[in-house]
């Protein structure tokens, strides 16, 4: 069986009509409006035909057997590229069904999940190739590609269906932080209510929400502007055992 596989992908016209399909799927991809990343551009898929154009001339012209064999592997690695490709595609298009699923029914914790979980796929297989040559664990690099562009996929989303607030706000801190204090049962209920009441009346204040949101956009879009002083005095707090001894 693999013998008869690799006989039939040593066969040039095979490679050729593999081509004509993967072109055929990509002109019918470009119109879908849901998967703008793993959209092979027009000029892309141009260079990929006409490298792929060389090798078949090549094959065609009568060079030496070895040198023909080298073509059709050249053949079979372009077609490789856009199958990987292909499966990129098929991956996006339910993480994008995900988000618009999610869009229209936010309060629904299961398409969040839904989101994360196909998002991941798609953006681990997508970045693969980037991690092996990132320097650090390709684990670490890829869980942090796939967090950030999900985030901004989702607050991309809202924002098309008119959601303009920030994705990740004081508001969101503080539902947040109401929820797991309700589901907290160790603490007594005494303590519930002072830090529910004190949740209510930091929410009420205007700057302090403006504040902490423009601190959250800062994290998020660029933390190199942020200066925390907060760092100094822990640093200092450090240092000072060590003086004393």
């Amino acid at each position: 069986m693999w013998n008869f596989l690799v006989e039939t992908m040593s066969i040039a016209y095979v490679q050729l009509v593999i081509l004509c399909f993967f072109i055929w799927y990509f002109l019918h991809h470009r119109r879908d409006p849901r998967m703008p990343v793993s959209r092979i551009g027009f000029l892309h898929l141009l260079i990929l035909f006409l490298i792929f154009l060389y090798f078949l001339l090549s094959w065609a012209s009568g060079i030496r057997p070895a040198l023909a064999q080298a073509a059709v592997v050249g053949m079979f690695i372009i077609n490789l590229i856009l199958l990987y490709a292909v499966i990129l595609s098929k991956m996006e298009g339910p993480y994008r069904d995900a988000l618009a699923v999610y869009c229209q029914d936010p309060k629904n914790r299961q398409n969040l999940d839904d989101i994360w979980s196909t998002g991941k796929r798609f953006y681990y297989m997508r970045h693969f190739r980037s991690s092996i040559l990132s320097g650090e664990s390709p684990t670490r690099f890829l869980h942090e590609v796939a967090a950030s562009r999900i985030r901004d996929d989702v607050q991309a989303s809202l924002r098309q269906h008119g959601f303009s607030r920030q994705f990740i706000s004081l508001k969101g801190m503080i539902a947040f932080l109401q929820d797991r204090l309700a589901a907290e049962e160790m603490l007594p209920p005494e303590f519930k209510e002072v830090v529910q009441k004190e949740l209510k009346d930091f929410e009420k204040h205007p700057w302090v929400e403006d504040q902490i949101n423009e601190y959250l956009r800062l994290a998020l879009e660029s933390p190199e502007s942020i200066h925390n002083p907060e760092w100094a005095l822990l640093l200092d707090k450090a240092k000072a055992p060590n003086k004393e001894t």
